[in-house]
């Protein structure tokens, strides 16, 4: 079987007038109605960070990124659309943005900025949250 590749970022609005207490978080609800974070598959010639900028720009529409640190990578596997098991692996990044105006694509139906205990309750699956609960204990929000 083979792992499909993905990068994915959590992604905080970064105001000026910055308060941990009171951070926001971008979070994606899919067609099947599961929250989660900005993600996708990594295309032939990009690195993790052009993956990341591309994915968000096109889940999105925001341009104005600013990567800041390697939080960790979750796994898991499940039934593509074609009925075929496969395997996913998805590498997390923390990043800001001073942009709240969002453009979802056509493989989303929602988006909402969150809190960070509001994320942790939407959020559908288990190692999303330990995603951002690894980032939370590292001092990134």
């Amino acid at each position: 079987m083979t792992i499909e590749l993905s990068v994915g970022g959590i992604i905080r609005y970064q105001s000026t007038e910055f308060n941990k207490d009171h951070s926001e978080f971008l979070l994606l609800r899919n067609k099947r109605g599961f929250w989660g974070f900005p993600q996708g598959h990594k295309e032939r010639g990009e690195n993790e960070i052009q993956t990341l900028q591309r994915e968000v720009q096109e889940e999105t529409g925001i341009t104005d990124l600013e990567i800041h640190q390697y939080i960790g990578k979750i796994q898991y596997k499940y039934f593509r659309a074609d009925g075929i098991r496969s395997e996913k692996e998805v590498k997390f990044y923390f990043a800001t943005t001073p942009v709240r105006e969002v453009v979802i694509s056509n493989e989303h139906e929602g988006f909402k900025w969150t809190t960070y205990q509001e994320a942790l309750s939407m959020l559908d699956h288990r190692q999303l949250k330990s995603i951002i609960l690894k980032g939370r204990r590292r001092g990134l929000y």
